[in-house]
C-alpha cells in the first residue's frame, strides 16, 4: 500500500465537509512532506498520526455541535412530514370516534363510554390543531403545538381510563405520537440564520 493511500485512509477521521473543502490541499501538502522527509521512519508516521489524532476529533466534535444547513433542512422536512401525519391522525381519530359513537347508538351505550368518546374526539381535534400549529413553523406555533399535544395526551389517557374502548394500535398512536412530538419540540436546537425549524 502506498504512503498516499495510507494518508488518505487517515483523512477519513476528519468530517466529510472538512475533507471536501481541504482534503485535496492536505494530500498535496503530504506529498511535499514525503519528498522532504524519509517516509520509512517511525518519527515521520508518528508526526502524521499525531497531527490527525490531535485535530480530527476536535473538528468532528465541532461538526456535531453545530449542524450544517443540510441537517437543519432535513430536520425541518422531518418535522413537516410528522406534522402532516399528526393532522391525518387527528382527522382519522375524529372519524373513528364518530363511527364508534354511531355504532354505540344502536345498542346500549353507558355514560362512561359516551364521555370516553367525547374525550377521544377532543384529543383528536387537539392533535389536528397541534399538527397545524407545527406547520406554521413560528415560535407561537410551536408553543401552541406543545400545549395542544400535552392536552391531547391528557385527554387520551383519561378516555382510556374511563372506558377501555380503544384498540392497542389506537392507544399507541394516541399516546406515542404526542409524546414523540413533545420530545422533538423540546429537543434543544441551535438557532439557524435560515429560520428553518
Amino acid at each position: 500500500m502506498s504512503t498516499e493511500r495510507i494518508y488518505r485512509l487517515l483523512l477519513r477521521a476528519y468530517p466529510p465537509d472538512f475533507r471536501a473543502e481541504y482534503g485535496r490541499e492536505m494530500v498535496l501538502l503530504f506529498r511535499d512532506q514525503c519528498r522532504e522527509s524519509d517516509v520509512r521512519t517511525v518519527g515521520f508516521w508518528a508526526a502524521v498520526i499525531w497531527d490527525v489524532a490531535r485535530s480530527a476529533p476536535a473538528l468532528r466534535a465541532e461538526a456535531w455541535r453545530t449542524p450544517g444547513r443540510k441537517n437543519t433542512r432535513t430536520m425541518g422536512v422531518i418535522m413537516k412530514l410528522a406534522a402532516m401525519l399528526t393532522v391525518l391522525v387527528g382527522v382519522f381519530g375524529i372519524l373513528n370516534a364518530m363511527v364508534e359513537w354511531g355504532a354505540g347508538l344502536t345498542g346500549t351505550m353507558g355514560g362512561m363510554h359516551a364521555l370516553a368518546l367525547v374525550l377521544g374526539v377532543c384529543a383528536s381535534a387537539l392533535l389536528l390543531a397541534a399538527g397545524a400549529a407545527i406547520l406554521r413553523a413560528t415560535g407561537r406555533g410551536r408553543q401552541a403545538a406543545r400545549l395542544a399535544l400535552v392536552a391531547s395526551l391528557v385527554l387520551i389517557v383519561a378516555a382510556r381510563l374511563l372506558h377501555p374502548w380503544m384498540s392497542p394500535f389506537s392507544q399507541l398512536v394516541g399516546i406515542g405520537l404526542p409524546a414523540a412530538f413533545l420530545i422533538a419540540l423540546y429537543w434543544p436546537r441551535r438557532a439557524t440564520p435560515s429560520g428553518a425549524v
